[in-house]
This record gives structure tokens, sequence and C-alpha cells, in this order.
């Protein structure tokens, strides 16, 4: 179905009508966070379980077509979202309701995750009865100084987007492989400005996709709230092992090449009749599998990685002093 974008701003009478559902629940229109033009309303927050804040977004992005938002917000001020999308706000509102606050946070020693979702029906079937499915959207990990982001994207097969910070901005430096030691699908981390990016390999398919996404963050906020818990250097002698398994695997893609290109320039020396079909798959094989390279999940990296050693800083945190080997 094609959504045509609405030609008008929210009229009063627009506004009393679709804030009606959410009236008989005691919530009340913020009229001042409100966009009437972006046709956008906004309910004032409530309190809800464990501390936390509640907040409710309504937006019309199309006519006929809904998105209502809940906004977690806990005492320390991290927040969390819940969204779903329709036709009816009535029914939308009751569908936010089978998704428990708790469900959203997961506290572990030393970190918080965060997990955004969508709650969907079943099939993409638009009835007020179908079953529904609740899906990972964005996934926010806490760790003492670090914050792990993993944007879960809707379209099948596609890595998830992998963002690291430091919102205090004393942590400068972090290993390549802090997070590619842990394994299943963990990229190694490049520098992009005052953070780092990488990619995690999820399964194609809900709901194994959300399952997985979930279960290897709160993997990761215990693996990150123990490294960041001892000196730097610890993080090699712990860890040597898997990171010179993840320096092998990164050079993996670069020695193919070269194997196979050494591979085709040997072929001449051997005795295969110049009209073999055997002798022309092997002339083709680089490129035919540079060309398979290109339709992965995640693009390969030809790289040489530099060789895993322990850091010599005292610690995380840049403030502190670090030791510089002679010469």
């Amino acid at each position: 179905m094609q959504y045509h974008p609405p030609s008008h701003p929210l009229s009063h009478h627009e506004i009393l009508g679709l804030a009606a559902p959410f009236a008989r629940r005691g919530l009340h229109v913020d009229l001042a966070a409100s966009q009437r033009l972006e046709r956008r309303l906004v309910f004032k927050e409530v309190p809800g379980p464990d501390g936390l804040r509640e907040g409710l977004r309504l937006e019309n992005p199309a006519e006929g077509r809904y998105l209502l938002t809940r906004t977690l917000m806990r005492p320390d001020g991290l927040q969390v979202e819940l969204q779903t999308s329709g036709a009816d706000p009535a029914v939308l509102l009751a569908r936010l309701d089978t998704v428990p606050p708790a469900s959203q946070w997961h506290t572990g020693p030393g970190f918080v995750l965060a997990v955004g979702m969508r709650v969907e029906p079943q099939g993409n079937v638009a009835s007020a009865d179908a079953p529904l499915r609740t899906l990972a959207t964005r996934l926010e990990l806490h760790c003492d100084a670090l914050v792990l982001r993993l944007q879960v994207p809707a379209t099948p097969g596609i890595p998830a987007d992998l963002e690291v910070e430091a919102p205090q901005g004393d942590v400068h430096e972090l290993p390549e492989d802090l997070l590619a030691v842990l394994g299943q699908g963990w990229s190694s981390l490049w520098r992009v400005g005052p953070g780092w990016r990488g990619s995690f390999r999820l399964p194609r398919r809900e709901p194994a996709r959300s399952e997985h996404a979930r279960r290897q963050m709160e993997r990761a906020g215990a693996h990150l709230a123990a490294t960041l818990a001892e000196p730097p250097a610890q993080f090699h002698a712990r860890l040597a092992t898997a990171r010179w398994k993840v320096a092998a695997r990164r050079c993996v893609p670069l020695l193919g090449v070269a194997a196979l290109i050494g591979a085709s320039l040997a072929v001449p020396s051997f005795e295969i009749a110049k009209n073999s079909v055997f002798r022309m798959l092997i002339f083709n094989a680089p490129p035919l599998l540079l060309a398979l390279g290109l339709c992965l999940q995640e693009l390969p990296r030809f790289e040489l990685p530099r060789r895993p050693r322990p850091s010599t800083a005292l610690s995380w945190r840049s403030a502190a002093a670090a030791i510089r080997p002679p010469g």
C-alpha cells in the first residue's frame, strides 16, 4: 500500500480525536512540546515502574499511517524506546502495553544494556487481534567510560552497524580487536573521528536475529566490564591466544588473493591442454572469487594487521601517565 504525506497541520479537532484513547488512560497532550506543523503529538511524562519516567510520542508521517513511540527514562538519564506503527492509534497504544518496561533493560555486573524494540503483527497482518512479535532495533550498552551501540537493520542479511564512543572524552585509545576477540561475528574496530566503528554479523531471519543481538550484547557487556576494570596490559595477557586468532582471520582475504594470483601465474608451468575447462577455471578463479567476496554480507578488508602486543599504558583513561619504551 502506498502512503502519501498529509498536506496540512494538525487541527484542533484532529488533536482531540487522536488524543481520545490516550485521555481515557489518563495521558494528556503536552501542547508546548508537540509540533502541529509536523503532525506530531507529545504526551506528558508519567511515572513508570522502578523509578522510570514514561513518555509517548504520536506521529502521522502519512495519510492513515501513525507511528507511536514509548520512551522510558531511568533516574540516571538513560533512555530506551519502543515503537509500533499502524492505522489506529488506540490499537497501537494497546500493542505497547504488551511489552513490559523491564524487558527493555538488562543490568549486569558493571554494565547496563538498553534494548530499543519494535512491536509489529506477525506476517504484517493488519488486524487488531493478529499475533504480535517484538524485534530489537537499537541496543545501547553503557559500561564505565564507554558506550557501545548496535543498530539492527530491518533488511535481512545485512550486518549490524557498531559504534563505540567515550562520552566523557577521556578514552582515546582502544585495541582494534577489543570486541573481535569474542568471535561470533564481531569485527575489528577502526577509528572514525572521536569514536570507533565496526560491524556485527547477525542471523538472517527473525526472531533469531533479535535474540542473538541481545544475547551477544550482554556477553559484550560482561567482557567490557572485566576489561575496563583491569590495566590495559592484562587484556593481552588474558586474551593473547584470541588476539592472535583475530590477526590470522584478518590476514585471510589478502593472503587468499595472493595465493590465487600465484596459482594463476604458475598454471603455464603445468601440462594442461590449452582448451581444457580446468585451465579456464584456474585462470578465471581470481576475478570470480573477488566478485563472490563482494556479494558477502560484509565486504572483506584486505590488510595486514599489526602484531598483537600488550599495551604500555597504566590505565584506559587518557589522564593516566603512560610508560614509553626506551628509544
